[in-house]
Protein backbone atom coordinates (compact mmCIF):
# COMPACT_ATOMS: atom_id res chain seq x y z
CA UNK A 1 0.00 0.00 0.00
CA UNK A 2 1.53 3.63 -0.83
CA UNK A 3 0.82 6.29 1.63
CA UNK A 4 1.42 9.68 0.63
CA UNK A 5 2.89 12.48 3.01
CA UNK A 6 0.93 16.13 2.77
CA UNK A 7 3.70 17.17 1.58
CA UNK A 8 3.61 14.97 -1.40
CA UNK A 9 0.61 15.65 -2.13
CA UNK A 10 1.12 19.34 -1.87
CA UNK A 11 3.95 19.35 -4.21
CA UNK A 12 1.81 17.37 -6.66
CA UNK A 13 -0.74 20.18 -6.32
CA UNK A 14 1.70 23.33 -6.49
CA UNK A 15 3.19 21.30 -10.01
CA UNK A 16 -0.53 21.57 -11.12
CA UNK A 17 -0.34 24.50 -14.02
CA UNK A 18 -3.27 27.35 -12.90
CA UNK A 19 -3.90 29.74 -16.04
CA UNK A 20 -2.29 32.93 -15.13
CA UNK A 21 -5.64 34.64 -15.57
CA UNK A 22 -6.96 32.45 -13.20
CA UNK A 23 -3.76 32.98 -10.49
CA UNK A 24 -4.05 37.00 -11.16
CA UNK A 25 -7.33 37.28 -9.88
CA UNK A 26 -6.45 34.68 -6.89
CA UNK A 27 -3.29 36.60 -6.13
CA UNK A 28 -5.63 39.90 -5.90
CA UNK A 29 -8.00 38.40 -3.92
CA UNK A 30 -5.49 37.66 -1.39
CA UNK A 31 -4.43 40.85 -1.00
CA UNK A 32 -7.79 42.04 0.08
CA UNK A 33 -7.84 41.68 4.18
CA UNK A 34 -9.09 38.49 5.83
CA UNK A 35 -9.16 36.62 2.40
CA UNK A 36 -6.57 33.82 2.81
CA UNK A 37 -5.28 31.73 -0.14
CA UNK A 38 -8.28 28.92 -0.05
CA UNK A 39 -11.00 31.90 -0.02
CA UNK A 40 -8.84 33.53 -2.81
CA UNK A 41 -9.15 30.55 -4.72
CA UNK A 42 -12.94 29.38 -3.80
CA UNK A 43 -14.33 32.88 -4.83
CA UNK A 44 -12.02 33.07 -8.04
CA UNK A 45 -13.53 29.33 -9.41
CA UNK A 46 -17.19 30.70 -8.58
CA UNK A 47 -16.79 33.37 -10.64
CA UNK A 48 -15.06 31.15 -13.05
CA UNK A 49 -18.27 29.34 -13.18
CA UNK A 50 -20.76 32.09 -12.63
CA UNK A 51 -22.56 33.55 -15.53
CA UNK A 52 -20.48 35.74 -16.88
CA UNK A 53 -22.84 38.50 -15.80
CA UNK A 54 -22.08 38.32 -12.17
CA UNK A 55 -18.37 38.83 -13.14
CA UNK A 56 -19.19 42.13 -14.66
CA UNK A 57 -21.80 43.61 -12.69
CA UNK A 58 -18.93 43.03 -9.89
CA UNK A 59 -16.67 44.51 -11.84
CA UNK A 60 -18.91 47.64 -12.88
CA UNK A 61 -19.33 48.03 -8.80
CA UNK A 62 -15.77 48.06 -8.32
CA UNK A 63 -15.26 50.86 -10.55
CA UNK A 64 -18.42 52.48 -9.29
CA UNK A 65 -16.79 52.48 -6.11
CA UNK A 66 -13.80 54.44 -6.52
CA UNK A 67 -15.58 56.73 -8.97
CA UNK A 68 -18.88 57.56 -7.62
CA UNK A 69 -17.63 57.67 -3.28
CA UNK A 70 -16.05 60.70 -1.70
CA UNK A 71 -15.15 61.75 1.82
CA UNK A 72 -17.41 63.95 3.48
CA UNK A 73 -15.56 67.03 4.58
CA UNK A 74 -16.83 67.20 8.71
CA UNK A 75 -17.17 63.70 9.31
CA UNK A 76 -14.25 62.17 6.84
CA UNK A 77 -17.03 59.23 6.55
CA UNK A 78 -17.26 57.89 3.07
CA UNK A 79 -20.21 58.83 1.26
CA UNK A 80 -21.59 60.13 -2.65
CA UNK A 81 -22.11 63.36 -1.53
CA UNK A 82 -20.35 65.95 0.17
CA UNK A 83 -21.10 66.65 3.32
CA UNK A 84 -22.60 63.04 3.76
CA UNK A 85 -25.89 61.94 5.00
CA UNK A 86 -25.74 62.48 8.61
CA UNK A 87 -23.41 65.92 8.32
CA UNK A 88 -26.25 67.27 6.20
CA UNK A 89 -28.94 66.46 8.18
CA UNK A 90 -31.20 69.01 10.16
CA UNK A 91 -32.34 66.87 13.14
CA UNK A 92 -28.96 65.52 14.37
CA UNK A 93 -27.21 67.00 17.69
CA UNK A 94 -24.26 68.55 16.67
CA UNK A 95 -23.53 69.36 20.24
CA UNK A 96 -22.22 65.10 20.27
CA UNK A 97 -19.44 63.96 18.36
CA UNK A 98 -18.13 60.28 18.30
CA UNK A 99 -15.15 59.30 17.41
CA UNK A 100 -14.48 56.15 15.63
CA UNK A 101 -11.71 54.30 13.93
CA UNK A 102 -12.86 52.85 10.76
CA UNK A 103 -16.13 53.88 8.78
CA UNK A 104 -17.38 50.63 9.05
CA UNK A 105 -17.99 51.54 12.70
CA UNK A 106 -20.20 54.19 12.16
CA UNK A 107 -22.30 52.02 9.82
CA UNK A 108 -22.64 49.72 13.03
CA UNK A 109 -23.84 52.37 15.44
CA UNK A 110 -25.93 53.93 12.94
CA UNK A 111 -27.94 50.26 12.39
CA UNK A 112 -28.45 50.16 16.58
CA UNK A 113 -30.61 53.80 15.91
CA UNK A 114 -29.32 54.24 19.39
CA UNK A 115 -26.93 57.48 18.32
CA UNK A 116 -28.52 60.58 17.20
CA UNK A 117 -25.06 62.77 17.14
CA UNK A 118 -22.70 63.48 14.72
CA UNK A 119 -19.48 61.11 13.86
CA UNK A 120 -15.57 62.15 13.03
CA UNK A 121 -14.11 58.82 11.53
CA UNK A 122 -10.48 58.54 11.85
CA UNK A 123 -9.36 55.79 9.11
CA UNK A 124 -6.67 54.30 11.77
CA UNK A 125 -5.41 54.31 14.71
CA UNK A 126 -1.87 55.60 16.38
CA UNK A 127 0.48 52.80 15.47
CA UNK A 128 4.02 53.55 16.08
CA UNK A 129 5.01 49.84 14.82
CA UNK A 130 3.79 50.43 11.94
CA UNK A 131 4.72 53.66 11.31
CA UNK A 132 1.23 55.44 12.00
CA UNK A 133 1.72 58.76 13.72
CA UNK A 134 -1.41 61.31 14.30
CA UNK A 135 -0.56 62.74 10.87
CA UNK A 136 -1.43 59.63 8.93
CA UNK A 137 -5.04 59.67 10.47
CA UNK A 138 -7.83 61.98 10.58
CA UNK A 139 -6.93 63.46 14.18
CA UNK A 140 -6.28 67.24 13.89
CA UNK A 141 -9.05 67.64 11.61
CA UNK A 142 -11.05 66.92 15.17
CA UNK A 143 -9.95 70.37 16.65
CA UNK A 144 -11.30 72.89 14.13
CA UNK A 145 -14.64 70.90 14.62
CA UNK A 146 -14.50 70.89 18.21
CA UNK A 147 -14.31 75.17 17.61
CA UNK A 148 -17.03 75.98 14.95
CA UNK A 149 -20.41 74.39 17.12
CA UNK A 150 -20.58 74.27 20.90
CA UNK A 151 -19.59 70.72 21.29
CA UNK A 152 -20.94 69.42 24.87
CA UNK A 153 -19.62 65.81 24.72
CA UNK A 154 -16.77 63.85 22.19
CA UNK A 155 -16.94 60.24 22.72
CA UNK A 156 -14.21 58.22 21.77
CA UNK A 157 -15.32 54.99 20.21
CA UNK A 158 -12.08 53.25 19.27
CA UNK A 159 -10.23 49.95 19.82
CA UNK A 160 -8.73 49.80 23.30
CA UNK A 161 -5.42 49.68 22.12
CA UNK A 162 -1.86 51.21 23.24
Amino acid sequence: MLVRTSLEISVKINKMQIPKSVANVIGEFERLPGVGPKSAQRLTYHLLHAPKEVSAQLAAAIAELRDKTVLCSTSYNVAEEDPCEVCGSKIRDRSIIMVVEEPLDALAIERSHSFKGMYHVLHGSIAPLDNIGPDEIYLKELLPRLKIVEVKEVILATNQNI
